[in-house]
């Protein structure tokens, strides 16, 4: 399986505004003025590589969507606005076929993307639609209303299926197993746990792992979890942030770490960043959590990565 990210903000898209960009560029002159004064000859390509994350790479504004390949399946979890960049990418390999589309809920960040879903727009292409919610062809219906956007739902010229599950059961996308779990969210979300050749991807964004139940909420959910070897959670948050908004339903960086290292996860990347942090501080807060972690518990084999838009995942052959 080949996870590939092309959204990972939550609540609605970011985009980086002037003041940022320059942020980076003084980071980025300054660490070259360190490195050269170091090494004059260092040449320009090796400094870049070598350049921290931040300020060399960007998170991404677009809100969440993912994509999962293994062989001739394609799986889209969600579709937020990093949709219209994936359906581009789609519409550049395949002329066709069928699409399978997960959708963890409908708050507007992770459907908004689907009127700009290139493949949507073909004749040729199936899109196949899985949700425990049974109204799902209603809620596209009334984002694509009229009122809303100059395309309506049903004038999209793809063909379209629906395939309503019920939360907690399982079902197969060819080869890939796939479980699912209700998550602890306002108005609901469902995890996807897919597995295959042994190994194990679990996406599982909009959730809150908080308050004095957190210890009791991390063993009812254990057996869903355990021993993924790939888990993109939810990770809004700084622990001051999950204080003050309790009940929002999402969750802070540490407390997904605490979750990864309680359920045995190999590797943990943390999403669905929070509108109000720019890039600076995601990278704080992912320090923070890196930092903990090594506190925490130094002997860990848990590696942690901060989504980026663009950034893929290949979970290899069976272990």
């Amino acid at each position: 399986m080949i996870i590939k990210l092309w959204g990972v903000r939550g609540s609605l898209p970011t985009p980086m505004g002037i003041g940022e960009l320059r942020g980076k560029l003084r980071r980025g002159l300054d660490y070259a003025k360190e490195q050269w004064a170091k090494d004059p000859a260092l040449e320009p390509r090796t400094l870049i590589s070598d350049m921290p994350p931040e300020p060399s790479s960007v998170i991404g504004g677009e809100t969440t969507c993912l994509e999962l390949t293994h062989g001739e399946h394609t799986i889209v979890l969600d579709l937020g606005t990093g949709a219209r960049k994936l359906g581009q990418d789609l519409m550049s390999r395949r002329s066709g076929g069928d699409i399978n589309i997960f959708l963890t809920h409908t708050h507007w960040d992770h459907i908004q993307g689907l009127p700009f879903f290139a493949p949507a727009y073909q004749k040729d292409f199936t899109l196949h639609f899985y949700s425990c919610l049974p109204d799902l062809r209603t809620r596209f219906q009334r984002q694509q209303h009229r009122d809303h956007c100059p395309i309506e739902f049903d004038d999209l010229p793809c063909r379209k299926e629906f395939h309503t599950i019920e939360a907690g059961s399982s079902f197969e996308i060819g080869p890939i197993q796939v479980q699912t779990q209700p998550l602890i969210h306002p108005g609901g979300s469902i995890s996807y746990r897919m597995e295959v050749d042994r190994k194990v991807f679990i996406f599982a964004t909009d959730t809150e792992f908080y308050g004095p139940d957190l210890h009791q909420q991390m063993q009812e959910y254990s057996r869903f979890f355990k021993d993924a070897d790939l888990l993109v959670m939810d990770a809004q948050y700084s622990l001051e942030e999950a204080e003050q908004k309790k009940g929002w339903g999402h969750t802070a960086m540490t407390i997904a770490v605490d979750c990864s290292l309680r359920w045995g996860v190999r590797e943990l990347v943390l999403t669905h960043h929070e509108p109000a942090h720019d890039d600076l501080t995601i990278w704080k807060l992912f320090q923070e959590a890196s930092q903990y972690l090594d506190e925490y518990d130094p002997s860990h084999s848990l590696r942690i990565y901060t989504a980026r838009e663009g950034d893929q995942y290949d979970l290899g052959q069976a272990r």
